[in-house]
């Protein structure tokens, strides 16, 4: 269940997940190409172009194209722990100037069991326009949406490592 906060102009998202998996295949599918363009934001049919530097500092951009149009999601990862935590920040340059930040935890619950902890951060500006409870309601509204996008992409990983794992 994701955890929901309104009281600042960040939108806090945080999710757990099981994996069946090891805790290296995990990161490996946060910070290697070939696992990215199967499920984070993009997918192998629809991914144009990929280009990820898997180490401190290094950036990453991801050009996926979908009914015509074209989004372009583009980070840094700025915290590298192998096999255990990941600090990256992500954006979509045409949509808005401001960087996400995603903290993602990888610990082994039991062999072969990983658990994921994901933390999400957006800011999510308030418009002078708008009412402090329509400013609320319109961060629960993105809250919601993008929680629900995340545990997408997540099942969408589940079934990638799932395929991983079944044709090693």
């Amino acid at each position: 269940m994701a955890k929901y906060n309104v009281e600042n102009e960040n939108v806090e998202i945080e999710l757990e997940r099981l994996f069946k998996v090891e805790p290296a295949l995990l990161y490996q599918a946060w910070t290697d190409q070939r696992f990215l363009k199967q499920w984070f934001m993009t997918s192998e049919r629809t991914n144009k172009l990929i280009h990820v530097e898997p180490k401190q500092g290094g950036e990453y951009k991801i050009v996926d194209v979908y009914k015509g149009k074209q989004n372009i999601i583009t980070g840094q990862y700025q915290t590298l722990t192998p096999f255990e935590y990941i600090v990256m920040t992500v954006s979509m340059p045409e949509y808005s100037d401001s960087e996400d930040q995603i903290n993602v935890e990888i610990f082994e619950r039991e062999p072969g069991i990983t658990q994921m902890v994901f933390n999400y951060n957006a800011y999510v500006p308030k418009e002078r326009r708008l009412t402090t409870l329509e400013y609320k309601q319109k961060k629960k509204e993105y809250h919601d949406s993008t929680a629900h996008g995340f545990e997408t992409l997540f099942d969408k990983l589940q079934v990638v490592l799932e395929d991983f794992e079944n044709n090693m």
